[in-house]
């Protein structure tokens, strides 16, 4: 973080393209909030490969209210970022705001269902998770039971359904990281 903040005093960008996963320590959404506070006249856009700031563990409070959210996955050339750019530089963020529609993959899961299956791609067992949400087991049966109906996958089809629902979750927000 201090070696971007750094880099926005000597180059007095007008806008900024940060990613929300940066590895160990701060986040991208910890330095658009800095920045945001500090040079609100940098335009903020996340180019980031999660679909949604839920499944980056984060909430719309922690973010600044007038940054973009692209998926790197949309973006097939780039004339699309440039132009993605500009609505930001535009003071128009919310025409870019793929995190918002309601077609992204785990769009159709609640906060809830997000969070039991973020527990299940840590492995946890419905056991464990029942102890974590202070449940009985039967209820989280339950919980991952509309979790694979969200999802549209068969609880008796070919594949194993936990698995599979971890599988998908994993292919578009990423092995979660244990607290």
């Amino acid at each position: 973080m201090v070696a971007a903040r750094q880099a926005v005093k000597e180059i007095d960008p007008d806008v900024a393209v940060i990613d929300i996963s940066l590895g160990a320590g701060p986040s991208g959404a910890d330095l658009a909030y800095v920045l945001s506070k500090e040079r609100p006249d940098i335009a903020l856009l996340f180019l980031t490969r999660h679909p949604d700031l839920r499944t980056a563990g984060l909430s719309e409070a922690e973010i600044p209210p007038n940054a973009g959210f692209v998926r790197k996955d949309l973006v097939e050339d780039p004339e699309y970022l440039l132009n993605a750019i500009e609505q930001v530089l535009r003071d128009q963020p919310r025409e870019v705001r793929h995190d918002t529609d309601p077609s992204r993959p785990l769009g159709g899961l609640t906060e809830h269902q997000l969070e039991i299956l973020r527990l299940m791609a840590l492995g946890y067992t419905n056991d464990s998770i029942a102890k974590m949400k202070s449940a009985g087991r039967s209820t989280v049966e339950r919980w991952v039971a509309g979790i694979l109906k969200a999802m549209d996958i068969d609880p008796r089809g070919e594949v194993n359904p936990r698995v599979e629902a971890v599988r998908r979750y994993v292919a578009v927000a990423g092995i979660p990281a244990r607290s």
